[in-house]
């Protein structure tokens, strides 16, 4: 039961974080890789693959095997912590004009 529950979150994530990646598609190998590095492209609940030349002394590998669990966690980020904690700018922006429009009387709408 678990099992299906962790792998139909884990299918919700993986087509969520390519919808993501694929709004970054035109974008220039820079941003695309900021994408995937915190911008949430990369799935949230599967480890990264970071790769290490084969010459890497243990200190890059040590790097990037920490890479590789701090990718997921990065990437959840944006993705699920942001929206549900309300501090999106499209979220703080809905939010102020709805207690603006409760605030206010007759048919005037003041922006600040």
């Amino acid at each position: 039961m678990l099992g299906r529950l962790a792998g139909g979150i884990r299918s919700f994530d993986d087509a969520y974080s390519a919808k993501i990646a694929g709004m970054y598609s035109n974008a220039n190998p820079a941003v695309q890789a900021a994408a995937y590095m915190g911008g949430g492209a990369h799935p949230s609940f599967r480890k990264g693959q970071v790769e290490v030349k084969p010459d890497a002394g243990e200190r890059e590998r040590a790097m990037a095997e920490v890479m590789n669990y701090a990718l997921p966690i990065v990437n959840a980020v944006p993705k699920y912590v942001l929206p549900a904690a309300g501090v999106t700018a499209a979220g703080q922006g809905l939010l102020e004009l709805a207690a603006s429009l409760n605030q206010q009387s007759g048919n005037e709408l003041y922006m600040s």
